[in-house]
């Protein structure tokens, strides 16, 4: 607006000021440039940092309990059954409903047993699944007990396994945890690659366990 209320020849003369201005001032303008750039790089990094911190704890999976997330086959369809324990009895809930418990018998069939009639049905495949759980195999689902995070997994070959986590959650933060911390769960001396991403997002992050 400036500008355009001025002549071609007041214009010109303007343009030179500025230039013969830039000119004195050149290493002053280049100095702060400099650390204009630093300024800010040391901003996003310290942002970066304190996001790491600020992370909830819930990433970090709770290894004193033992939590496993199976699909099994309902009169309803595939149902997911979450099985929980920090002693001797192992709690069972069914599509988001408690059914029962169920604890290890060396005497019986199965090597398992409950007295809940609402859990006896599910009994045999819950204690196949478990007696899997920290094989290549079962690994699944050990791993979603450990992350509530992680919304749903996917066999992509015996040695691949494809990890969904909420849209929510930071994949960078989630990878290192992830990654530190699943030598803790592996009970098995196979490889296996991990692909983590995020629900409705293609990029994804490779984690490499044995």
């Amino acid at each position: 607006m400036f500008l355009a209320n001025m002549d071609n020849t007041k214009i010109s003369d303007y343009c030179d000021m500025i230039e013969k201005w830039a000119i004195k001032h050149q290493k002053g303008l280049i100095l702060g440039g400099i650390i204009g750039f630093s300024l800010t790089s040391a901003y996003l990094l310290s942002q970066k940092k304190k996001k790491l911190r600020l992370q909830p704890k819930s990433t970090e999976p709770n290894l004193n309990m033992e939590r496993y997330v199976f699909e099994i086959l309902t009169d309803k369809g595939i149902t997911q059954a979450i099985v929980e324990t920090s002693g001797e009895c192992y709690g069972v809930t069914l599509g988001g409903r408690y059914i029962g418990s169920m604890w290890r018998d060396g005497a019986g069939e199965m090597q398992w047993n409950t007295s809940d009639e609402e859990l006896k049905p599910f009994l045999h495949e819950l204690a196949g699944q478990l007696d899997e759980a920290f094989s290549r195999k079962g690994f699944a689902s050990l791993l979603k007990g450990a992350y509530p995070e992680i919304i749903s997994t996917q066999w992509k070959s015996s040695e691949t396994l494809e990890v969904v986590i909420s849209p929510d959650q930071d994949l960078e933060v989630f990878t290192t945890f992830l990654n530190d911390e699943a030598s803790n769960l592996v009970d098995f001396d196979e490889h296996l690659d991990l692909i983590v991403k995020k629900s409705n997002d293609a990029y994804f992050v490779i984690v490499g366990i044995n």
